[in-house]
């Protein structure tokens, strides 16, 4: 059967050069093309690729922030960067092969050689996301399913995240909602534990959308945000949401 192969590149001749190198490669090949972060996002989850050529630094959602925004990845990644020695090392480190631009028709051909030989390793992706975080920082960038489309979201637009029926509902902006790939305990991972907080096991807000504590008929602990939603406050996170507020955070 012919690998699927996905290319992503913001630059069209990139991205027709990497096609050309890969059908050099002898290999039967079906190739489909990203522009962009969100379009690499919408290929990833229909056209299933084996191998994903991704370049790393992209407008609006960058390489780093497209691999952030699944939950498993069974596909196998080769970076292409002009990155810094940092990244470099970093990438040799957890090896995760990358391409360093500009590249050749070889170098490229050892990459790919190396991908089909294996199975994608989630662990040694992993590692390489928090390395680079260190460097890069949170998840700033999130895409939502918001209807019949996929939108990305800033996390200054985020309310909270709610866990229901197997599904990660997003709540942003004034009164949207939108479901992510991501679960409670990825997100945990990837967002900045000074702006977001996981109150109760099925909920996670954004502390500056939090404008009030109060509690139910029931006698419950709630916070209220600024979408107006209510959530449950878990017993374990009830004197850090108050702090919270009391700090005026």
């Amino acid at each position: 059967m012919p690998k699927r192969i996905l290319i992503v590149d913001d630059e069209a001749l990139a991205r027709q050069r990497v096609a050309r190198y890969v059908r050099q490669f002898g290999q039967e090949v079906l190739i489909e093309e990203a522009e962009s972060g969100i379009r690499a996002v919408e290929l990833i989850r229909a056209f299933q690729p084996e191998i994903v050529f991704l370049d790393v630094e992209m407008p609006g959602l960058n390489g780093l922030e497209v691999l952030q925004q699944f939950e498993q990845r069974p596909f196998q990644v080769i970076f292409q960067t002009a990155y810094d020695q940092f990244a470099i090392r970093a990438f040799e480190e957890h090896a995760c092969d990358y391409l360093l631009k500009p590249f050749t028709a070889e170098r490229l051909h050892q990459a790919l050689a190396r991908a089909l030989s294996r199975v994608a390793d989630e662990q040694k992706l992993r590692a390489l996301e928090f390395r680079l975080a260190e460097r890069n920082g949170y998840l700033r960038h999130l895409t939502v399913k918001h209807g019949s489309k996929l939108r990305v979201i800033t996390d200054q637009a985020i309310h909270c995240f709610v866990s229901r029926d197997h599904y990660t509902c997003v709540y942003f902006d004034e009164n949207s909602e939108g479901i992510c790939d991501l679960s409670l305990t990825r997100l945990v991972e990837r967002l900045d534990p000074d702006k977001f907080r996981q109150i109760h096991r099925n909920s996670i807000v954004r502390i500056a959308a939090i404008v009030a504590l109060g509690k139910s008929v029931e006698g419950e602990v709630l916070v209220e945000l600024s979408n107006g939603m209510k959530l449950p406050v878990s017993r374990s996170n009830q004197r850090a949401v108050k702090q919270f507020l009391e700090s005026g955070e």
